[in-house]
């Protein structure tokens, strides 16, 4: 058999075909003095040495090489690793070596090494090599490739070089050319071209760090074993020593300017999403470890590896200067929804450094490479993004035949200019401290315009739905996705925190700390109740028991309620190492439109800031983690929005009628000196409801008006990490909080907290503006696409299935759609891999019946990969709601068992706080000038706390409420405000309105309400017929005025209503199939939710009416209705139910009050006792106090105060 086939021991071959050399002698170039002359011309950057060189080799040619085909070929291996066509080099060659010393044995045995370490091949080429290169190469293409298969042709990436000329001089490249990327892979995406840079100039600059000059090669004296120097002999000898390079200095410039020809071909980088997966794939493969091969005690080959020229970088500097670049993003190849970026003049530049930490965990490692920034500049010119999208009938639904309809192209985002700035200041350096106020990232944005749409909305969620999708099933497929399911066996959580001590204190040393502190700041518990803020409050309450008829539970000082907001409070602390970003908009200014109205608005600020700092670690759960704030605001906030309507294409950029400078920036008031400046001051005031026009007076042109005025906006969010952090990294610990001694002491505690702040509006807005208010926040901002609205609806049924199995029975199917998803992502990839070959068998024009018949294939293998697709999606987002529904059980468990032990006190995990101190809302006519009403709010604060037992605690507090009647010739003027609290009362604990509510965590899905509690103060009503129409008119314009607002049914609604209730009587037949348990626990879940507790305190309420004629029956004038008290316990309802309770129970009471005074019914009438009998009433109020008055109630009116429900 070896005889047939002789085993092949040849591991390369190097092949050049029709090689034609030339070598030319010249007495010009012949001589010593001569060739000495032209090498010192050639490498004139090396230090010529003193002394004359004698050599024993010396000679120069002119060289021409020239051949057809020059490859490099590997054994078996079908590319070739090198392949060279028509290759041309001329230039001047010079050989020289110098002369040895004379010796009387070099002739018998061979010359001793050196004993110096050996060389690395970079510096074995500056050793060597020396002069200039220069090539101009018509195509200079190199194969990347993205598999781990040696065999593999399909899979790889083209750099491709067309037109290039290289210039090789000594540790300088420099390429001039056109740079294509292209990507190779067995799909619909094969050849497609990455990126594009016509012409592009590429220069690498190598500065080698020595210790002497890295150009002195002539300096290198090699010598003996036995003749080593004196100053060697404690140390290795190395005669390379001030030659051999420590570290290289890498600094890379990209630069690119317009084609003369052709000014429309700025550089252009293509994206799909596929793409973008095939990319990752060939970044992990480039950027793997080497596996060891033959290497280690077994095949005795210890010797270390050989060092790495990436590992031999210490500083990397970027320049990048791009004239003009494009870059188009698609989802996929059918190029359906997508976005485009476009900018000017992008100019970067940055410095890199390399650092090797050595690892101390008692294995052998080489040390881990760490890249970190030392500086960074970019500036950005001119940059618009642009979302396209094509839609069609079925959603992602293609077939090959029809044609592709129409792509649209929406305007979403410009910028004038953006400058970034970072710099690392590094604590190894000596005196380098960082400074708190100086931020490691700085972003300026100058004049930004963004416009939200309905458009812009639907591709922004169908690009980043399908972003999340390719997210989760890339970690679903991961081997850590079920690495959950070994946990379970092994250890709990609540082991692990228990055992795991390290970096935090015992529970016993801290006890041990607090109690010592306790016993030293008090006495006793009971004294310092006794004595502390607990029994001034109590002597308070019964002092005001006589003289205040309704009780308020605030504090009565003058203490303002701002500093008790947490968000605010965390991110006040004095506790800031330094700042890492800081975001600055200049002149920004952002378009919404709603999908129901027409018009826009527009909302602008002068400058707006975010800063995110970074603090010292706090103490969280007896675990200290780290601490991270948001501080933002923005400055000279306003809106704006069209008076009229307007037409269907005034959201395109042309058509667009953004702000001025003047009109976003905060004018400074100065006093008219010149006559010259009225018009413009009248054109465009700078108070609310002024115009924003380019003319005076009327005009069919578009109008900006100014809805609310220049106002500031603060945010402020505090996140802690749930991962302690490490204590040998930190400088200073801080010490671990007290224990809470007193019940009304208690210590601030490490919350996520998120607080948003106005602090003064002043809005004014016609029917049509608040109409397209109530579109952008109903359609835009709190709109929830289908597909999610899907989503939750299936995340819902999944739990509820979930809950009728164990956690042991759920763990096998999890592993089998796992397993399915695989098989149908690998059958996927066949597919393609099939169609790719049909495709490209297509292309080679084969006869007519093999055309035929690929097509028919090509369309089949078309219509597999869209089903094949279709049940990936539908397999991944089922493995995705198991999984998540599964850790979702688990969670619960856990924190479940930790609250029955006792293990973890009941704390808060998260707040979030909404507030502004004064609102002001003029509603006016479609004009936007008349007045209809003015409405007062203050003092407004919104609080959502969760806790750890997944319970949550909403607040909402109102302290000021007035509603004032601006329409001419009324008789009430105060529409709505509160009987007792005055609006300049200096009050700030009291409050018109009080809502409390306390959610449990849901028991079988549904929504538990624990408490749920309405407070409102005495009100004043003063309402008008002719107000009253007016308002409906304003927030309905599009109901009829002549309907009645009534809400009797109509005969036919009575009939829909009957022939639905037979329908469902109907229903319940055998013919039918019954809903499974899964579906109803998810449709009550829904729709109902249990309230266990609900109560309204009676609110007194004065009431004044006046209708259209003089006299009128419903007229009322002051009088004083009570809405008494409900209490309702362990009721199951919907809000509707709710809200129909409350009404029903409210309005037969009031009702009854209504007629009595109205008829002024009186009880005893005619009866000189009962008329003396106030008299006496009022004497003894006034001598005694209320106490002593005589108890002359009846019955009847004391039960109609308060009712309770029992349902």
């Amino acid at each position: 058999m070896y005889k047939a086939a002789p085993p092949r021991t040849r591991l390369f071959a190097w092949t050049m075909t029709d090689v034609e050399i030339l070598i030319l002698a010249d007495p010009t170039i012949h001589g010593t003095e001569k060739v000495i002359n032209i090498m010192r011309e050639i490498d004139h950057e090396t230090p010529w040495p003193e002394e004359p060189i004698d050599f024993s080799t010396l000679w120069c040619r002119v060289v021409s090489l020239r051949c057809t085909e020059w490859k490099f070929v590997l054994r078996d291996f079908p590319q070739p690793l090198m392949d060279i066509r028509k290759y041309y080099v001329y230039g001047q060659l010079v050989g020289a070596e110098q002369l040895a010393p004379k010796r009387g044995f070099s002739q018998i045995s061979a010359p001793s090494r050196d004993p110096s370490p050996p060389l690395t091949f970079w510096d074995k080429m500056r050793l060597l090599l020396h002069g200039r290169l220069t090539m101009e190469v018509k195509q200079l293409t190199v194969l990347l490739h993205a598999s781990l298969d040696p065999y593999n042709t399909t899979e790889e990436m083209a750099i491709t070089w067309e037109g290039v000329a290289m210039d090789w001089t000594n540790a300088k490249f420099v390429y001039k050319g056109d740079l294509n990327v292209f990507v190779r892979t067995a799909s619909k995406y094969d050849d497609v071209q990455l990126l594009k840079i016509p012409n592009l100039k590429l220069i690498l600059g190598i500065q080698w760090v020595c210790l002497g000059d890295p150009n002195d090669h002539h300096s290198i004296i090699q010598c003996a074993p036995d003749k080593i120097p004196e100053y060697s002999s404690n140390q290795v000898h190395d005669s390379f020593r001030a030659f051999r390079s420590q570290n290289v200095n890498l600094s890379i410039v990209l630069e690119t300017k317009p084609v003369p020809n052709e000014p429309n071909s700025p550089p252009l980088l293509l994206l799909y999403g596929s793409t973008l997966k095939w990319i990752e794939n060939l970044k992990l493969i480039l950027s793997g470890v080497t596996r060891p091969t033959k290497r280690g005690k077994i095949f005795k080959n210890v010797r270390p590896r050989k060092v790495q020229l990436s590992r031999h970088y210490r500083k990397v500097r970027l320049l990048m200067g791009l004239h003009k670049f494009q870059v188009f993003y698609w989802m996929s190849f059918s190029m359906q929804r997508g976005c485009e970026f476009f900018g000017g003049r992008l100019s970067s530049s940055s410095e890199h450094m390399l650092s090797l930490i050595p690892l101390d965990d008692g294995l052998k490692h080489r040390p881990k490479a760490e890249w970190s920034v030392v500086y960074m500049n970019s500036e950005l010119n001119d940059f618009e993004v642009w979302l396209k999208s094509a839609y069609h009938d079925e959603f992602d639904t293609e077939t090959p035949s029809s044609p592709k309809p129409p792509v649209e192209k929406c305007y979403c985002l410009s910028v004038a200019k953006v400058s970034y700035g970072r710099e690392t200041a590094f604590p190894s350096q000596p005196g380098c401290e960082r400074n708190k106020d100086m931020p490691t990232h700085k972003l300026v944005v100058y004049d930004l315009r963004g416009a939200w749409t309905k458009s812009n909305r639907n591709v922004a969620f169908a690009l980043f739905d399908t972003f999340m999708k390719n997210t989760r099933l890339k970690k679903n497929l991961s081997t850590d996705a079920l690495k959950f399911f070994r946990k379970d066996s092994t250890s709990t959580p609540l082991k692990r925190r228990n055992t795991d001590a390290s970096g935090t204190p015992t529970n016993t040393a801290i006890q041990t700390i607090q109690t010592s502190s306790a016993v030293q700041d008090s006495s006793s518990p009971m004294s310092k109740l006794q004595s502390g803020h607990a029994a001034n409050m109590l002597q308070q309450l019964i002092a005001e028991v006589d003289n205040n008829a309704v009780v308020y539970s605030d504090d009565l000082s003058a203490v303002s309620r701002q500093p008790h907001l947490q968000g605010l409070q965390a991110c006040q602390e004095d506790d800031v190492m330094h700042k890492n970003w800081q975001i600055t908009l200049v002149n920004a200014q952002v378009l919404l439109k709603g999908c129901e109205t027409k018009g826009y608005i527009i909302i602008s600020a002068a400058k707006a800031e975010i800063i995110q700092r970074i603090h010292r670690p706090a103490w969280k759960d007896r675990t200290l983690v780290s601490k991270t704030t948001w501080v933002g605001s923005l400055e000279c906030m306003q809106y704006y929005a069209t008076v009229n309507a307007g037409g269907e294409n005034d959201t395109a950029n042309e058509n667009i009628m953004w702000l001025t400078i003047d009109n976003i920036q905060e004018k400074e008031s100065a006093p008219i000196s010149e006559p010259s400046e009225v018009p413009n001051m009248v054109g465009s005031g700078v108070s609310v409801g002024a115009v924003v026009s380019d003319t005076v007076g009327a005009s069919n042109s578009r109008q900006l008006q100014r809805i609310v005025s220049r106002c500031k906006c603060e945010f402020f969010y505090a996140d802690y990490g749930d991962i302690s952090v490490d204590l040998e990294a930190i400088a200073e610990i801080p010490p671990p909080p007290q224990e809470e001694v007193g019940p009304w002491e208690s210590k601030p505690s490490a919350v996520d907290a998120f607080t948003l702040m106005h602090h003064d509006l002043d809005v004014c807005t016609n029917s049509l503006q608040y109409a397209m208010l109530l579109d952008i926040v109903n359609n835009l901002l709190l709109y929830v696409e289908p597909t999610r609205k899907e989503a939750l609806e299936k995340l819902a049924r999944m739990r509820f299935k979930l809950q009728l199995q164990t956690m042991e029975d759920q763990r096998k199917p999890i592993q089998n759609k796992q397993m399915e998803v695989r098989t149908l992502q690998s059958k996927l990839r066949r597919l393609e891999k099939e169609s790719y070959l049909v495709n490209k068998a297509l292309e080679e024009n084969p006869d007519e019946e093999e055309l035929i018949e690929l097509r028919q294939d090509a369309e089949r293998l078309e219509r597999l990969m869209n089903e094949c697709k279709n049940q990936l999606n539908t397999q991944s987002e089922e493995l995705d709601l198991m999984l998540s529904c599964y850790k979702e059980s688990q969670l619960l468990a856990n924190a479940r068992l930790a609250t029955t032990r006792s293990d973890k006190p009941l704390t808060i995990v998260r707040a979030n706080e909404i507030c502004f101190k004064h609102a002001q809302w003029r509603l006016t006519e479609a004009d936007g000038q008349i007045g209809i009403a003015d409405l007062v709010l203050s003092n407004f604060l919104y609080t959502k706390n969760s806790k750890s037992d997944d319970s949550v605690e909403h607040l909402l507090e109102l302290g000021y409420l007035r509603m004032t009647n601006l329409l001419p010739n009324e008789i009430y003027k105060e529409v709505l405000c509160p009987t007792e609290i005055q609006y300049d009362m200096p009050i700030e604990h009291k409050k018109v309105l009080r809502v409390f509510c306390r959610e449990r965590p849901p028991v079988g899905g549904i929504s538990v309400k624990e408490h749920f509690e309405i407070n409102l103060v005495p009100l004043t009503i003063g309402l008008t017929k002719k107000f009253y129409n007016t308002m409906m008119k304003f927030c309905f314009p599009e109901r009829d005025e002549t309907s009645d607002y009534n809400d009797k049914p109509t005969e036919e609604e009575v009939e829909q209503k009957g022939k639905k209730i037979r329908s469902r009587r109907n229903r319940d037949s055998n013919f039918y199939v019954h809903i499974d348990d899964v579906e109803k626990m998810k449709e009550r879940a829904e729709k109902n939710k249990l309230f266990v507790y609900i109560k309204i305190p009676e609110v007194p309420v004065k009431v004044s009416y006046k209708g259209n004629k003089e006299k009128n029956l419903e007229d009322l004038r002051d009088y004083s209705l009570v809405i008494p008290t409900l209490e309702y316990h362990n009721m199951t309802w919907t809000w509707l139910d709710l809200l129909m309770a409350i009404r029903n129970d409210s309005k037969r009471v009031i009702l009854s009050q209504a007629i009595k005074q109205k008829l002024q019914i009186k009880r005893n009438t005619g009866s000189l006792d009962d008329c003396s009998a106030p008299q006496e009433e009022d004497k003894a109020r006034m001598l005694f106090g209320s106490r002593h008055a005589p108890e002359n109630r009846s019955i009847r009116k004391g039960v109609s105060g308060v009712f309770k429900f029992g349902k």
